[in-house]
C-alpha cells in the first residue's frame, strides 16, 4: 500500500483499518472495517465530517463497489476515486476544515461574553444569545451559524441596540399588563402589539400599539353592547386633544376616556370573563366573547363563531353585504354579525 502509508490496521485479522486518506491534497480520516464473516461480505465506511459531507451523495454506492473488491489496496483505491471525483464536481474550497470554523466561533463568542451565551445546538449549527434591555428584561437572539464573514459580536450588538429601541413600547405594555385586565392575548409574548382590555363585564377596548411610537394615540376598538361602547367612545374623541406622547400610554387612556381601568388590585378577573351564551365556555380556541346583545334586559355575551352559526341556521335569517341578521337566543330582540 505504497500510496497509501497513512493507513494501519487496526487488529491482527486484518479486518480494520484506519487513518488518513488524500485526496487532490486534501486529507481525510477514514475507518474501513471488513465483516467477512457475513454472506454476503460488508463493508462499513467512517470517517471524518468532511469525508461524510464529500462522499454523502454516493455514498451507498461506494459501498457496494467495496462489498465486490478483493484486496485492502482495491477498497482504498476506490475510496480515493471517489472522493477526487467528488471534489471535482463540486470544487475544492467547498469542503472547509470545520475545525478552523468552531476557532473563529470561539473568538466570537468570546467577544459577546460566554455569560450571554444561552445555548448551543450538539452540532454547533445553532446558538442562542441572550441579551437584557434597559429595563433589565431578557431576550433570547437564536442564531444560525453565519457565514464566516458574518460576525456574531456585531450581530449580538445589533441586537442589543435593538432592544433598546423597543425598550419604551415594552414599559408601556408592561405597565397595562400589570394594572389591567387583559382580556387577550391569554398568553402574551414581547412580539404582542395588541391588548384588549376589560372595561366592565361585558366590555372591554382593543388597543393595537404602533411598537415605534409607543405613546401615540393606538387603534381603538370597543367591544361590547352598543348604548355602553358609545359613551365610551364619544369620551375619547372629545378629550383627545389631551394626549400628551410624554406620559404613558396607560396614563393617557385613563385621562381621555375619563376612567380608572379595573385592575387586580381593584378586581377579580373573572367578573370580566363572561361565559358564551351557546357554548357555554369562556375560551373558544384562543377566542373569547366579543359580540354582545344591546338589550339591557340581556347583554348575553357570544362568540363571534357560535352566534354566527346560530343566526346563520335561522329560519328568517337576513343578510346584507357581509352582515347576517337575526335575534339574540336569549331575549329575541334583533342582532347581526359579520360574516367571517
Amino acid at each position: 500500500m505504497d500510496n497509501f502509508d497513512q493507513i494501519m490496521p487496526l487488529n491482527s485479522s486484518g479486518t480494520e483499518f484506519a487513518g488518513f486518506i488524500n485526496a487532490l491534497n486534501e486529507e481525510f480520516y477514514i475507518h474501513l472495517t471488513v465483516q467477512d464473516k457475513t454472506k454476503p461480505r460488508k463493508i462499513h465506511l467512517r470517517g471524518c465530517e468532511k469525508l461524510r459531507e464529500v462522499l454523502k451523495p454516493v455514498l451507498q454506492t461506494l459501498e457496494k463497489h467495496l462489498n465486490q473488491t478483493n484486496t485492502i489496496r482495491d477498497m482504498l483505491c476506490e475510496i480515493q476515486n471517489a472522493l477526487e471525483q467528488q471534489i471535482r464536481l463540486t470544487g475544492p474550497n467547498l469542503f472547509v476544515d470545520r475545525f478552523a470554523e468552531y476557532s473563529v466561533i470561539f473568538e466570537q463568542l468570546q467577544e459577546c461574553g460566554w455569560d450571554n451565551v444561552h445555548f448551543i445546538s450538539p452540532d454547533f449549527h445553532e446558538l442562542h444569545l441572550k441579551a437584557t434591555d434597559e429595563s433589565s428584561r431578557e431576550h433570547i437572539l437564536k442564531v444560525w451559524i453565519p457565514d464566516k464573514d458574518d460576525s456574531l459580536h456585531n450581530m449580538f450588538s445589533v441586537f442589543q441596540e435593538t432592544l433598546n429601541m423597543f425598550a419604551e413600547f415594552w414599559n408601556n405594555m408592561d405597565e397595562l399588563d400589570k394594572n389591567t385586565w387583559i382580556l387577550e392575548p391569554e398568553t402574551r409574548s414581547r412580539k404582542d402589539c395588541k391588548r384588549r382590555i376589560a372595561l366592565a363585564p361585558g366590555v372591554s377596548l382593543l388597543l393595537v400599539v404602533n411598537p415605534v411610537m409607543p405613546t401615540a394615540i393606538p387603534t381603538c376598538h370597543y367591544l361590547g353592547p352598543e348604548r355602553i361602547v358609545e359613551p365610551v367612545r364619544a369620551k375619547f374623541n372629545k378629550n383627545i386633544h389631551k394626549w400628551n406622547e410624554f406620559d404613558s400610554l396607560l396614563a393617557n387612556l385613563q385621562l381621555v376616556l375619563e376612567l380608572e381601568f379595573p385592575s387586580p388590585a381593584t378586581s377579580v378577573k373573572e367578573e370580566f370573563c363572561i361565559e358564551c351564551g351557546i357554548c357555554y365556555s369562556y375560551l373558544l380556541g384562543e377566542a373569547i366573547p366579543e359580540m354582545t346583545c344591546d338589550s339591557p334586559d340581556c347583554n348575553q355575551s357570544f362568540h363571534h363563531a357560535c352566534i354566527y352559526e346560530y343566526i346563520r341556521m335561522l329560519p328568517d335569517v337576513r343578510s346584507s353585504f357581509n352582515k347576517l341578521f337575526g335575534h339574540c337566543p336569549y331575549c329575541n330582540k334583533p342582532m347581526w354579525c359579520t360574516i367571517p
